[in-house]
């Protein structure tokens, strides 16, 4: 019985890593729309050749990072149905998955950093 006990509070546990998950991949995608409505006010201020192709870019890198993340968060639901079917190898999906959300935010943390600086500096310039 305390086997079975511990077993359902395992899954419990899984459960809510999946749904911690799902939280922060939705609150990146929110980021990630808000960076996309700055891009947009930034370029309606600034119309150099250079600084549109380089607008070009993260505008591209932004729709990158939102597929990334719906086929996250569809790959948590997924691993979410695993959890309760108590699929056996559940351990190693749960580490590739914290490794993948962990890769995701840095990723997505380096590339708003440097959007903001790009931002920044330009809406700088265009007021100048």
């Amino acid at each position: 019985m305390h086997h079975l006990e511990k077993s359902i509070y395992t899954r419990a546990e899984q459960d809510r890593m999946c749904c911690s998950w799902l939280v922060i991949v939705e609150d990146l995608r929110a980021e990630n729309a808000l960076l996309i409505r700055l891009l947009a006010s930034v370029l309606s201020t600034t119309a150099t050749h250079e600084f549109v192709e380089t607008a070009e870019g993260y505008q591209s890198r932004f729709l990158i990072v939102e597929e990334g993340l719906l086929l996250l968060r569809h790959e948590i639901g997924e691993l979410r149905q695993w959890v309760k079917n108590k699929t056996k190898g559940l351990a190693g999906k749960l580490e590739r998955m914290q490794d993948d959300i962990d890769k995701t935010e840095l990723d997505f943390l380096t590339l708003r950093a440097n959007f903001i600086k790009f931002a920044g500096v330009n809406t700088l310039d265009a007021r100048s």
